[in-house]
């Protein structure tokens, strides 16, 4: 989920929870659950990246809550293990099998446990259809669940640092190093209340979970970062559109118009009175038609720059609520933001079940109020949702601070200790150990 995509964000997130003297409307657990990629995607699915999703059992759920790390044994090496970025020890990437007892245990209780299967073994049926699916989207894939993508383990994938999955041992090893893979498993109804519909919703086979699991790949691309926005949707009207990458980029200025119109045209013919929730958020990324980093003078000054631009793609809906990172915004500006002629009500299957429409305002007679006239759906279009870009005297844009996801990130010589089981670890510890006590 966006609130974790930055330990900086949830400091920024907990001030001005604390500050804002505005109360947060409540969060349900269906909003959350209408947010899971699951649900949203069978309706989107023509806007959306390729994508194919896999129904988890607890087997897997458990395989990915345990310690250590046993990856398959069928799975040759990815095509990054010969990146030079990438050289494990040999005792890194070592794929243990029932036949294979822990080295070095002390511990009789660990011995007298069963050996751990690995996961082509233990979860047969999904590891094979999660080979099956790599090599259906082409053989690279970006894999997350309900709703957050391991992107905080890029800096353990064999991939140059991303999230790019060429074997399932790469997305086991991303989902079991992920911090924001266990706030999905345990914490995704944080903060929520419960609603008539979620306490009364049949048990599925992860009842402890409270949701279906499941496992989301993606056909793996690597974006024009810059290209890439957060929406904003309040009373089902798009509000604001704020750059997700924190650089400034020049040549984004000249195409505000196109970006906007193309984040409402993807809104207002797909979103807006088929999402069951008023309030939303969701990201979107808008492919570049022709490459924007060309600054050749060969282009006639009349030609739209918008053209430039292609449609924008939905690549992930967020809940309206503390928890989700809005970038350029303040929650107090969004939630003290007047949405003229709200929309306010619960979506059906379609435009045709969509929403009851209320009128707010402070006529004489209510029933004026209510009348929809053709001057107020003119006002409706040309109501126009705040973009704002990183500006170049903005100090984010100067990229001082830490890399992203920095406190989630563990010296090479942990991970290798902690993959090669118990016994690598006290080893570490032991060497560590006796290292301090020779600097003292």
């Amino acid at each position: 989920m966006p609130a974790f995509e930055s330990p900086e964000q949830l400091l920024t997130d907990s001030s001005a929870a604390t500050d804002s003297d505005i109360a947060f409307p409540p969060v349900t657990r269906d909003h959350i659950l209408h947010c899971s990629y699951d649900y949203w995607f069978p309706k989107y699915r023509t806007s959306c990246i390729r994508s194919r999703i896999i129904k988890l059992t607890p087997d897997f759920i458990e395989y990915i809550r345990e310690d250590g790390i046993i990856l398959s044994s069928d799975d040759g090496p990815s095509a990054g293990d010969d990146d030079d970025d990438w050289e494990p020890t040999s005792t890194a990437y070592s794929r243990q099998t029932p036949e294979e007892p822990e080295e070095d245990s002390d511990d009789e209780e660990e011995d007298a446990r069963p050996p751990r299967l690995a996961p082509d073994q233990r979860f047969p049926e999904i590891h094979q259809a999660i080979k099956d699916t790599i090599k259906e989207l082409g053989g690279e894939v970006a894999p997350k669940l309900n709703w957050s993508s391991p992107k905080d383990a890029a800096w353990i994938s064999a991939h140059q640092n991303t999230i790019k999955c060429t074997t399932p041992n790469d997305i086991y090893l991303l989902l079991k190093s992920s911090n924001f893979i266990t706030h999905d498993l345990d914490h995704a109804f944080d903060g929520t209340v419960a609603t008539s519909s979620s306490s009364s919703a049949p048990t599925t086979s992860n009842s402890d979970l409270g949701f279906q699991p499941v496992l989301v790949l993606r056909s793996f691309f690597t974006p024009h970062q810059a290209l890439e926005f957060r929406c904003f949707v309040k009373q089902r009207s798009l509000v604001a559109i704020a750059q997700r990458d924190q650089n400034c980029y020049g040549f984004l200025q000249p195409l505000r118009p196109a970006i906007i119109a193309r984040v409402k045209d993807l809104f207002d013919s797909r979103l807006r009175f088929t999402f069951p929730d008023g309030n939303f958020c969701f990201d979107v990324y808008i492919p570049e038609a022709f490459n924007l980093d060309d600054d050749s003078d060969d282009d006639s000054e009349d030609e739209d720059p918008g053209k430039k631009l292609g449609k924008a793609r939905l690549i992930d809906i967020n809940p309206w609520a503390p928890r989700t990172d809005t970038i350029l915004f303040d929650w107090s500006e969004l939630l003290e933001l007047n949405v003229p002629r709200p929309m306010i009500g619960v979506a059906g299957t379609g435009v045709e079940q969509g929403v009851v429409r209320l009128h707010i305002g402070e006529g004489p007679h209510a029933s004026e109020d209510e009348l929809t006239t053709e001057e107020e759906d003119e006002d409706d279009e040309d109501y126009e949702p705040e973009l704002r870009l990183v500006e170049k005297d903005d100090p984010s844009a100067y990229n001082f601070s830490s890399p992203q996801y920095s406190a989630h990130k563990l010296p090479k010589e942990v991970v290798d200790a902690s993959l090669s089981g118990g016994g690598g670890l006290r080893e570490f510890a032991q060497q560590w150990n006796e290292m301090l006590s020779r600097r003292r």
